[in-house]
């Protein structure tokens, strides 16, 4: 049996939605490599969605109005341990993770889902507000095909 090595890929991008679509194409195209993954489709949208959700509040909260923010983005899929890792960075304006609260999903609301999304999408979240810069870790393990679901 051969080990594989983790794939790692970072991106440096401007904090604008124009450019998410780099981070959604990464992520698939990493995530491909796995052999064998279960509902391989699904898993990418996932994981897609709940971190296009973590930008976007960097973008929108964070950055608020200031226009040369910058996000890093760290993807690392680990073969074989089969988990993706996604580190975000901004240095916008910090917030408190846990004081959001969960959306009544019995009323229907225009915005507010998104970190219901990213948690519920997710394995782990976490976010660390540290004096120079945030730091959000989404992680989510995938199942091979040959996996059993409870």
């Amino acid at each position: 049996m051969t080990l594989r090595s983790p794939e790692f890929v970072c991106l440096d991008l401007p904090a604008r939605y124009a450019y998410l679509h780099l981070v959604s194409e990464s992520l698939a195209d990493m995530l491909h490599l796995a052999d064998g993954v279960a509902d391989l489709e699904t898993l990418i949208y996932n994981v897609q969605l709940a971190t296009h959700e973590a930008c976007t509040n960097i973008i929108k909260h964070a950055y608020r109005s200031f226009d040369q923010g910058r996000i890093l983005v760290e993807m690392i899929v680990h073969f074989e341990e089969r988990l993706l890792q996604i580190d975000l960075y901004d240095t916008g304006l910090p917030f408190d993770l846990e004081s959001v609260p969960e959306p009544d999903l019995d009323q229907v609301h225009v915005h507010g889902y998104g970190l219901f999304l990213i948690r519920h999408l997710m394995d782990t979240v976490t976010y660390t507000a540290m004096p120079d810069r945030n730091h959000w870790r989404l992680s989510k393990t995938f199942c091979a095909r040959r996996c059993q679901t409870i």
